[in-house]
């Protein structure tokens, strides 16, 4: 008997060649079409990668004259991540960031 294994994508690259020839990212289940050209459609999802990860609700709830340091540190973070995402930042960079907000947050208070 034959075992198929399951092909799976890199992690390296955050889209999809979609079989329309577009390269497209499924975000909250819907999907996103960036262009035909590999390096254009990358640089188009990391333009728009906050708006569409959900970040513009962040910062239209809470009233930018109150926000937080919490507030302002996850709306960075989840930035960061979108980069970790696009592979243009190390999950170990990412760490320290996340060890070194929270100091200044305990600090800050």
């Amino acid at each position: 008997m034959k075992t198929l294994s399951r092909k799976t994508r890199s992690d390296k690259f955050p889209l999809t060649l979609h079989p329309t020839g577009q390269y497209c990212k499924k975000i909250q289940g819907k999907i996103y079409y960036f262009g035909c050209d590999k390096k254009e459609a990358l640089q188009k999802y990391l333009d728009q990668a906050k708006f569409l990860h959900g970040l513009n609700s962040t910062l239209t709830e809470s009233n930018h004259n109150n926000m937080t340091i919490s507030q302002l540190i996850d709306i960075y973070l989840k930035y960061q991540h979108s980069k970790i995402m696009a592979n243009n930042l190390t999950v170990r960079h990412y760490n320290d960031q996340i060890s070194s907000l929270n100091k200044l947050e305990v600090f800050l208070g």
